[in-house]
């Protein structure tokens, strides 16, 4: 038989050759002792001198969710990084990390290219996407942004969120008829903190329809439309991303609805953009119509716009387009009516 006892010589444990506990007895101190013990570690586990969580937490996607894995250095050179979660989603906690932040993904296939993105506080979404890749590039000088990235220690102190947004600006001016396409506004949609699912739906929907390669200038190539010229030097008046809707007297929302081969219209729908007035369509001056029209429907197959007709007055203006598709089904005629409303 073994005995366990403290320095006072007081009992504690009593085991047999078998290993079998017989005896279990406490002395004052020792509950005393242990009960110090217990109160200085629950005291411990409930203090936290890093504060509360501090998250950098969005999506990775290029229209699909990214399968790889996402980094996240901060302006001190302090490096995280884990795995993208399958739906694209991520979450880092960066509470003993200083802002602001760029981010990198990289994908497992090592193929895609890397990925970059910005955030300049925690507690913000912060999406990367080819989008986000694409501003970040601007930021650079119209360079590539691994660069950016592997600077950051120095760049993070001349790069604010400012020059972040008005970077999105240049890209939204750019793809201003495919975002709007997609009911999403130019002039204010910031694709960098806007939440968004990876599934093929609005925002995700554009980045399925696009593909964006910076190795060698910008290229930008449109599903069914083909390449985009892309201008880094695009006038961005009225654009405040991340701001409020551009939506003021005299301006314009959108909605419309589609016919096929002389069928029952569809229901209609709500472009949820506010267009500036002097973008409205006029007589001979219908381009924006037919862009928005090709930047939706292109996808399908070829296009031959065969007329829009402009009806109505500043207060509601009325386009009537028609035109044929030529699908792998054959050639269907489309007859899109998009109405023009003068917002209050």
């Amino acid at each position: 038989m073994y005995h366990l006892a403290p320095p006072d010589g007081t009992e504690v444990f009593k085991f047999t050759d078998t290993g079998k506990l017989l005896t279990m007895k406490f002395s004052d101190q020792i509950i005393k002792n242990l009960g110090m013990l217990l109160l200085g570690l629950v005291i411990a586990s409930c203090s936290d001198t890093d504060g509360p969580p501090q998250d950098l937490f969005g999506v990775a996607a290029s229209g699909a969710a990214i399968k790889g894995s996402i980094y996240v250095v901060d302006a001190d050179g302090s490096e995280l990084n884990r795995l993208i979660n399958t739906d694209g989603t991520f979450r880092f906690d960066v509470r003993k990390l200083t802002a602001p932040f760029m981010l990198k993904v990289v994908a497992e296939n090592g193929v895609d290219p890397d990925l970059y993105s910005f955030a300049a506080e925690p507690n913000v979404v912060v999406n990367v996407t080819p989008l986000s890749n694409l501003a970040m590039y601007v930021v650079n000088g119209n360079a590539d942004p691994v660069t950016l990235y592997s600077s950051w220690v120095s760049a993070s102190a001349t790069t604010a969120d400012v020059d972040v947004k008005n970077a999105q600006a240049i890209v939204n001016a750019n793809l201003r008829m495919q975002l709007m396409a997609y009911s999403i506004s130019p002039y204010n949609y910031d694709f960098i903190t806007a939440r968004f699912a990876a599934n093929g739906t609005s925002f995700d929907g554009l980045l399925d329809a696009i593909s964006v390669d910076i190795t060698a200038g910008v290229n930008v190539d449109v599903t069914g439309i083909g390449a985009l010229v892309f201008d880094t030097g695009i006038d961005t008046t009225g654009y405040d991303i991340g701001g409020e809707a551009v939506a003021t007297t005299g301006n314009y929302t959108i909605k419309f609805k589609v016919a096929v081969d002389g069928g029952v219209n569809s229901a209609e729908t709500w472009l949820m953009i506010n267009l500036p007035a002097p973008d409205l369509p006029v007589v001979g001056g219908t381009q924006l119509v037919e862009d928005l029209f090709v930047s939706l429907y292109g996808k399908t197959g070829s296009i031959v716009i065969n007329s829009a007709d402009v009806t109505g007055d500043a207060a509601e203006t009325v386009v009537v387009l028609n035109a044929d598709i030529t699908t792998q089904d054959g050639v269907f005629n489309y007859v899109a009516t998009y109405t023009f409303t003068q917002n209050p």
